[in-house]
């Protein structure tokens, strides 16, 4: 009898430990569709492996804010608003995106396909203010005229985006 009882106690705990370690790993893979951390995404969770156009867009738009969090932490400079304005345009970029992949296979791709330059641009704004911060000697100064440039990149971005939802919105 008492062996069956530690047998149900043992098997209680791998089952416990066998669901804790399920939900953790949801939790990772959850956190790691996410365009912006701590900001949910409205992608299906099928995109953090899939080679799919859109899904291939939202990691890279991932990446590029991860790129400007982890430039913006190895430096003294004050990113706070660039980094701010950064992580809103992904994440209205992600929308797009998954609003554009919603859409009937006849239009899923000339949509997704016009997004594509949208998330090229960001990941060369977000390039250019990485490369303006870092050198291979570490961090230098940033300069107002690399706020400035960077702010010009991400308005001039928003007017594209905002562009191609009207062109959109009239083609209906």
């Amino acid at each position: 009898m008492i062996v069956w009882i530690l047998l149900l106690l043992v098997l209680a705990v791998i089952g416990g430990f066998a669901i804790a370690l399920g939900m953790m790993s949801r939790r990772d893979f959850k956190k790691q569709n996410q365009v912006v951390p701590g900001v949910e995404s409205p992608a299906p969770s099928s995109w953090a492996g899939s080679h799919t156009p859109e899904a291939r867009l939202h990691r890279r738009l991932r990446d590029t804010v991860a790129a400007v969090h982890t430039a913006a932490s190895a430096t003294d400079a004050p990113l706070d608003t660039a980094t701010a304005r950064i992580a809103a345009e992904a994440v209205a970029l992600d929308e797009r995106l998954v609003a554009a992949a919603a859409l009937p296979g006849s239009h899923r791709d000339a949509a997704v396909d016009r997004l594509e330059p949208l998330v090229a641009s960001l990941e060369d704004t977000v390039a250019a203010l990485v490369e303006r911060i870092s050198t291979p000697d570490g961090p230098v100064e940033l300069t107002e005229q690399t706020l400035d440039d960077t702010d010009i990149a991400l308005e001039a971005l928003a007017q594209a985006r905002e562009e191609i939802a009207r062109i959109e919105r009239d083609n209906r």
